[in-house]
């Protein structure tokens, strides 16, 4: 059997044994610790992590973490299942998105891998950041240990459960292939977890890299190790909401069996439903504003929708309609998620949708300069 040793976890065949590693040392004179579980069983086969709350107050995973990772998990195994619960223990124990000691977002801190430019002269690339190093932490486990990765979100109170399918990016034209195999995974697990959330592909190449998405966890993963990975929006942040555990126990679940490390039959979800689009969409920043107002939805999170429809009315602080009183929609699609605050300002987006998506998956690296 593959050993495995995080920290103070140790695998052992056919159990489940808890353990802790040090991430950050911490002024204090303590240490900034992850959790680390890990159910191995008595057959070879795959290693598999699951990772939650790197955003501290996005909590659903670390439900699920709990219910699926199980002694009776390692003594149905075939391989290693790995769980860190809350890759940001700072956050949430302040219940907020960012860790204490970094105001930036930790999902974007990942190593640039593939993607690094030649810079030499580069002295924030000597010199880590608070979570940087945690980061790098966190990624030398999975390049050293990981086959699979699945990685919980959750993304506003208003929100429904979706998949994210991130870009994968090669360099010329034999990695194209190899990107194609790597998208043929990545989409197999999406589909074996996919009765508990609806499908979304990331935002197009260009957004993706300018928003730093090739350094998020899963993102880093798949395209600079070339692990298939993928991440789960669970719904809702700030609450762990029973009915969304339970469904999202079971598509978990589903993807070990995909993986062939489970031999129980694939298991239906319907602790609660998502929509089904007729084709594949992608994640879109929209309808926008066009003034500072006070808005009111007029939809609901995993409603279709149709162009031109009214999204939202938008008034000022008197109540008196700013324009015709409305931010509509230019598109087709689906709410993904509508915004949980009632003020916002000009070209700020009311809601995220899933629009049709016209983009590949695989996509060429962004040059080098």
């Amino acid at each position: 059997m593959k050993k495995i040793e995080i920290g103070t976890a140790k695998s052992e065949p056919g159990k489940l044994t808890y353990g802790f590693v040090d991430a950050l040392e911490l002024p204090t004179g303590t240490q900034d610790k992850l959790a680390v579980m890990i159910a191995q069983g008595k057959e070879d086969g795959p290693t598999f992590f699951i990772t939650a709350n790197i955003h501290g107050n996005e909590l659903t995973g670390i439900g699920v973490i709990h219910d699926v990772v199980t002694q009776e998990l390692a003594e149905q195994l075939k391989g290693t299942v790995v769980a860190i619960p809350s890759l940001n223990p700072t956050g949430l124990r302040l219940y907020q998105r960012y860790p204490e000691y970094q105001d930036a977002d930790p999902n974007r801190q990942f190593p640039e891998g593939r993607f690094a430019k030649p810079d030499q002269d580069d002295e924030d690339k000597k010199f880590p950041k608070p979570y940087e190093q945690v980061a790098n932490l966190i990624y030398s486990i999975l390049e050293k240990y990981a086959n699979y990765h699945l990685d919980f979100h959750n993304h506003t109170l208003r929100s429904i459960p979706y998949s994210i399918m991130d870009r994968i990016f090669y360099d010329g034209d034999d990695e194209k292939e190899e990107a194609k195999k790597l998208a043929a995974k990545q989409l197999g697990m999406i589909e074996a977890y996919g009765a508990a959330a609806m499908v979304a592909s990331d935002f197009p190449p260009k957004k993706y890299i300018n928003l730093k998405y090739h350094r998020s966890c899963s993102g880093a993963v798949l395209n600079s190790l070339r692990i298939p990975a993928f991440t789960v929006e669970m719904g809702s942040n700030n609450v762990l909401l029973p009915d969304i555990i339970s469904g999202s126990v079971k598509g978990t679940k589903n993807v070990l069996r995909w993986a062939g490390m489970l031999e129980s039959p694939m298991e239906k979800v319907t602790e609660f439903t998502v929509p089904a689009p007729e084709h594949r969409v992608r994640r879109f920043e929209h309808p926008r504003s066009e003034h500072s107002g006070i808005v009111r939805l007029l939809v609901e999170p995993g409603e279709k929708v149709t162009k031109g429809q009214a999204i939202a009315k938008i008034t000022d602080i008197h109540g008196k309609p700013l324009g015709d009183g409305f931010i509509r929609t230019d598109h087709d699609g689906y709410m993904i998620a509508l915004k949980d605050e009632v003020t916002i300002y000009p070209n700020e987006h009311v809601a995220e949708m899933g629009i049709k998506d016209e983009y590949d998956m695989i996509a060429p690296m962004p040059p080098k300069k």
